[in-house]
């Protein structure tokens, strides 16, 4: 099934993650929380500028706060809606005390 496939593929790309370099992007955000705001403008740009984070094609970055908030916030229908029946996300979370960048697809 398309759906599954695309769900699995999507996960076992997260192994290829640079998890270091996401530690380091989550640490620097949570000791520096003023730059979450310029983190939301552009995350993938600021994670290459950063460290040289790139993230995987077709995924995306936010950074999650201590109350599970993400930055920039998830546009409507990603966690799904009325209109999507079936979705699936698969993402990969490394934190730093109660901050996490999040790679997801």
């Amino acid at each position: 099934m398309q759906f599954e496939s695309t769900l699995r593929d999507a996960a076992v790309r997260h192994s290829h993650a640079d998890f270091a370099k996401m530690h380091a992007i989550a640490r620097h955000l949570h000791d520096n929380p003023a730059e979450k705001d310029v983190f939301a403008q552009d995350p993938e740009g600021f994670a290459f500028r950063f460290n040289g984070y790139r993230v995987q094609d077709g995924h995306h970055l936010h950074v999650a706060d201590e109350h599970n908030n993400l930055i920039p916030a998830e546009t409507y229908g990603v966690f799904g809606s009325d209109d999507r029946p079936q979705w699936g996300r698969s993402e990969i979370r490394v934190g730093y005390k109660t901050t996490a960048l999040v790679e997801c697809c």
